[in-house]
């Protein structure tokens, strides 16, 4: 406590270095705070609008499927699964999906075929939880008479093929059990998600049209789970590993369904931590630069503390000491402004230019930057900003620990 009083008296001898040097402190907290929040903010934006697009947060498929993905590795759900997929915690519901490969041919004379990934969707549990009904560029997500058989094809399929909303068409495929089948269906609408998968080859249709076309009743190819936060997801894997036996079954978040997207997410974080780093350097020399001082003006006061019995180390943990709380003084007053600023900023999300409205409305997404703050940014703050301070006072400190009596003598 001796030393905690004497460090703090320490701080006014020069009142003017000490606020210069708090408030690049403070700076540089509530900078790394507001970029933090908007790196957080736009990551989640991208998580939620590429997941709710189709794939879901979390994937149950079974052993062999991720690398095969035909039939002979489908799934079907007992009811003791389904009940425990309506019960499980965190999530605003799940979709049920069924895929297969199949040649899409106009319903016309000396027409070509193209390759079409079949999807078969449950429109009644999609529509809350997916955004591709959005998308829907023509007609409707497989709209029309109920007896009809109805697809909805990627907009650049569709224009392969040469086929509108209201035409027909067929499609062939290879059932369940290896044979072929061949049905017609009425193009209901094309869609458009600015995806190549999707827009170059989807062709989406009923899943019960999908299992009769297959004869695959009751067969899945995987169940997708949407996550109400997008921070529960482990907890949303976790609690559907407790329901699917590993043996049999895959669980796999997004960062498994999307490994581009994540590694996007990872080069951002990277680059986002190198531009602060330099902030965070040019503190690291204000706060050495101003320690460095304060040892050199008092040579003669350390060399007069040895001198009545003060060992080395006490007066290396007073300088210590000193840094710390003028890092703490910084980091206070960063965090009484840049958390309030933060917390509003995400209450007010920030509207983007023009050009990148255009850019971004292509895709569905709204042009605003948004930000969102996370208790781990303010620990992960807190922890660099006092790591910074302790490196910065290592050097003055050593200084000011290796002085002598005689020291105090030559500056007398």
């Amino acid at each position: 406590m001796l030393l905690l009083r004497i460090a703090w008296r320490n701080l006014g001898r020069q009142p003017r270095r000490t606020v210069l040097t708090s408030a690049a402190a403070v700076f540089a907290v509530v900078l790394t705070l507001i970029t933090l929040a908007a790196a957080a903010g736009s990551h989640d934006r991208w998580v939620e609008h590429i997941v709710r697009l189709y794939p879901g947060h979390v994937e149950v498929m079974a052993q062999g499927y991720r690398d095969h993905r035909t039939l002979d590795y489908g799934m079907t759900l007992s009811e003791a699964q389904t009940a425990a997929l309506d019960r499980i915690p965190g999530i605003d519901g799940w979709a049920p999906r069924l895929e297969a490969w199949a040649l899409a041919i106009p319903d016309r004379d000396d027409s070509t075929g193209r390759a079409a990934q079949v999807i078969g969707l449950d429109p009644a549990r999609e529509g809350p939880l997916t955004r591709i009904g959005r998308f829907v560029r023509e007609g409707g997500l497989l709209s029309g008479e109920p007896e009809e058989r109805n697809v909805v094809l990627g907009r650049r399929l569709a224009e392969n093929l040469g086929v509108a909303a209201g035409d027909s068409m067929i499609l062939l495929a290879a059932d369940y059990y290896g044979s072929q089948s061949a049905e017609r269906f009425r193009v209901a609408g094309t869609l458009e998600v600015g995806d190549d998968t999707i827009d170059g080859y989807a062709a989406i249709v009923e899943l019960d049209d999908l299992r009769r076309f297959v004869e695959y009743p009751g067969g899945l190819s995987h169940v997708a789970a949407f996550a109400s936060d997008p921070s529960q997801v482990e907890a949303v894997r976790a609690e559907l590993d407790r329901v699917f036996s590993r043996d049999a079954y895959e669980v796999l978040a997004w960062p498994e369904l999307l490994p581009d997207l994540y590694q996007l997410i990872v080069l951002d974080d990277l680059g986002g931590y190198l531009t602060l780093s330099v902030l965070l350097v040019v503190v690291a020399f204000g706060l050495l630069n101003t320690i460095l001082m304060s040892v050199l003006e008092r040579v003669r006061e350390f060399g007069v503390m040895r001198a009545m019995g003060v060992r080395p180390r006490r007066i290396f943990g007073l300088v210590v000491i000193e840094a710390l709380l003028m890092s703490a003084i910084g980091l206070v007053i960063g965090f009484a402004i840049g958390i309030p600023l933060t917390l509003w900023l995400e209450q007010h999300p920030i509207q983007m230019g023009e050009s990148a409205t255009e850019a971004l409305e292509l895709f569905g997404v709204e042009a605003l930057l948004v930000f969102r703050m996370h208790a781990g940014q303010l620990v992960l703050m807190a922890g660099v900003l006092v790591g910074v301070a302790l490196l910065a006072a290592l050097p003055p400190a050593f200084r000011a620990s290796r002085g002598r009596p005689v020291d105090a003598l030559r500056e007398a």
